[in-house]
């Protein structure tokens, strides 16, 4: 292959704007099941108290939580105290990746997203979803609702804490395909209730969310998450990497935009036109 037309595999990720493999995260948000650690058990429900998933990343949207539960369809949205939010996670795969949202404990923070009830086969397969995480209980006195509620719902409130903070990078960066999801989410709740969009629920996730920074790519077109397309792609890549080894692995290319041939006449008042031959 020319290498004019083409650039290293780790070089690619440095130049951000639309090119890509595939993609990584929730429907188009939902992280990849591949590599993470184990999973941590999934706290039980007790009794008869109900028990509510708090969404503060690409669960927000509607679709990226069906994508794991249809019958996750509707949420509260809240405003909840004790929890920070920001860039620092990311997953460990052969394939290409970005870094996700995650929310640690953070005294004097808040942190808004939505409430969701789950029953305990819907609980298991949220904890599968974010293995590698520790389901954190989340006091309701910390909890504010932001649907014209007097209270939050009565139960058991439960989030997924991150346990290790890891910032973006070249190789991990900020992709707009995954804040497009999560910000989708955010516009789609402020479409109702209207107290929601009194408390400019979109504007107030930007606020409250840490670690916005470059590298960040504008990967709309192409996702830059393989299982967004390619469902097996961590699995496809580290047959070829254990196959065929990591040097040649490592210089797997993306084409490159050729540059327009100097022969080839512009149209005139028309940047980047060019003449029909």
């Amino acid at each position: 292959m020319n290498p004019e037309r083409t650039i290293e595999r780790r070089t690619a990720m440095r130049l951000g704007g639309a090119i890509a493999l595939g993609g990584t995260g929730a429907v188009a948000g939902a992280v990849s099941p591949a590599s993470r650690p184990a999973a941590n058990p999934a706290p039980s429900p007790s009794g008869a108290e109900r028990t509510y998933l708090f969404g503060y990343g690409s669960l927000i949207q509607r679709e990226s939580r069906t994508a794991t539960w249809p019958g996750a369809r509707e949420a509260v949205p809240v405003t909840v105290r004790g929890v920070s939010r920001g860039w620092y996670d990311r997953v460990e795969t052969v394939s290409w990746g970005p870094t996700y949202l995650r929310a640690v404990p953070g005294k004097g923070a808040t942190c808004n997203g939505v409430l969701f009830p789950v029953t305990r086969k819907e609980l298991a397969d949220y904890t599968r979803r974010e293995s590698g995480y520790r389901p954190t209980r989340i006091p309701t006195r910390d909890i504010s609702v932001l649907d014209g509620s007097t209270a939050p719902p009565v139960g058991v409130v439960w989030y997924f804490a991150n346990v290790v903070r890891r910032r973006p990078d070249e190789l991990f960066p900020i992709v707009q395909s995954y804040v497009d999801v999560c910000l989708d989410g955010c516009l789609e709740i402020e479409e109702s209730p209207p107290e929601a969009r009194e408390a400019r629920f979109a504007e107030e996730f930007i606020r409250t969310t840490s670690g916005w920074r470059t590298p960040w790519f504008n990967d709309r077109i192409h996702p830059w998450r393989p299982f967004v397309h390619v469902p097996r792609a961590n699995a496809i890549d580290t047959l070829l990497r254990d196959g065929l080894g990591q040097g040649l692995f490592d210089e797997i290319t993306l084409p490159r935009r050729p540059a327009r041939p100097a022969w080839l006449p512009r149209v005139p008042g028309c940047a980047g036109c060019v003449a029909p031959g």
